[in-house]
This record gives C-alpha cells, sequence and structure tokens, in this order.
C-alpha cells in the first residue's frame, strides 16, 4: 500500500495528484491512497484506476501502520509519523521547514527526494521502485522504527512535564 499526503495546509496540488495517478495507478501490486485535502475536487483528476481511491482525508496514522511507502510533503507530524510506522518516505516538501526535514530523512537514509517541479509520473514512480527495493532503507527504516517507539511517546512525554512541573 502507498499512502500520499502532502498534509493540510499544502493540498492546492491537482497537477501532482494526477501526476501521482499516472505514476502508480494500475501498477501491479500496489494499492494506493491518495489524500487529496479540501480544496481539489477529485473531478479534476481524471479517470481514478481501481487501484487508487481519492479522500479528501484520511486517518493518516492508521494508514501508515499497514503502509509500505509514504510520500509526504515532509512537515514534522507526516515526518514522525512515518517514522514511527517505519515507512519509507519520497518527500515532497512545499515549504516552511519542509525542504530540511525532507533532507534530514535522505541522510537517515529512509526517503527519496523529489521537488514538486520534479514530482513527474515518471520521477515518481521510479522513486518508489528504487526506494521499496533497497533492502538498506528497509533495515533503516525498521531501525529507527524500534528507536522511536522505545523512547516512551506521548505516554512518557506526559511524565517528562508532569515531573518538570513538580
Amino acid at each position: 500500500m502507498l499512502l500520499v499526503s502532502l498534509g493540510s495546509a499544502y493540498t492546492r496540488q491537482a497537477a501532482f495528484y494526477r501526476e501521482c495517478v499516472a505514476a502508480f495507478g494500475d501498477l501491479p501490486g500496489w494499492h494506493v491512497v491518495l489524500q487529496i485535502g479540501k480544496y481539489v475536487d477529485p473531478g479534476e483528476l481524471g479517470e481514478i484506476p481501481a487501484n487508487v481511491e481519492v479522500h479528501n482525508w484520511v486517518p493518516q496514522l492508521a494508514i501508515l501502520e499497514r503502509a509500505d511507502a509514504f510520500i509526504t510533503h515532509a512537515g514534522m507530524g507526516g515526518s514522525s509519523e512515518g517514522l514511527y510506522c517505519g515507512v519509507p518516505m519520497i518527500a515532497v516538501p512545499q515549504g516552511a521547514e519542509q525542504p530540511m526535514n525532507a533532507d534530514r530523512l535522505v541522510e537517515l537514509g529512509v526517503a527519496r527526494r523529489l521537488d514538486m517541479a520534479d514530482a513527474t509520473a515518471g520521477a515518481l514512480r521510479a522513486a518508489l521502485t528504487e526506494l521499496t527495493a533497497d533492502a538498506e532503507v528497509a533495515r533503516r527504516v525498521a531501525r529507527l522504527r524500534d528507536e522511536v517507539r522505545a523512547e516512551g511517546g506521548t505516554a512518557r512525554a506526559a511524565d517528562l512535564i508532569e515531573d518538570a512541573l513538580r
């Protein structure tokens, strides 16, 4: 399964979503969940292949728990959730902190970066194929997932805050 999500703020990207449909529609063995946000009408995407679901919003973390790859804008939330779930990522940063996050994910060996101008159907498909066939990427995302989960999450964060307030 492939999740494509540019978060909630940078979703006015109908052309990008059309490239994703062209890249992954009817790609053997892949089911694609495409989150397009509230600014794009699904009708702008053209014909949607049977292996592609289009939604305005999805429960991202729940899908990432089952996903094999994630195309993300590399915001803090999406990047963190991708690491938490151990999912290799294709980062397509839009603005703010996202280019730095995308570069860091690449440095960690768990992502490929494509700038929006370069995110053609061919480049997206090649990045997905390369990323998901790389055994070293799989090893690194699994290791980082285990490290992130070992930190204790929100329960530990709450404990640390309560300890600091005492």
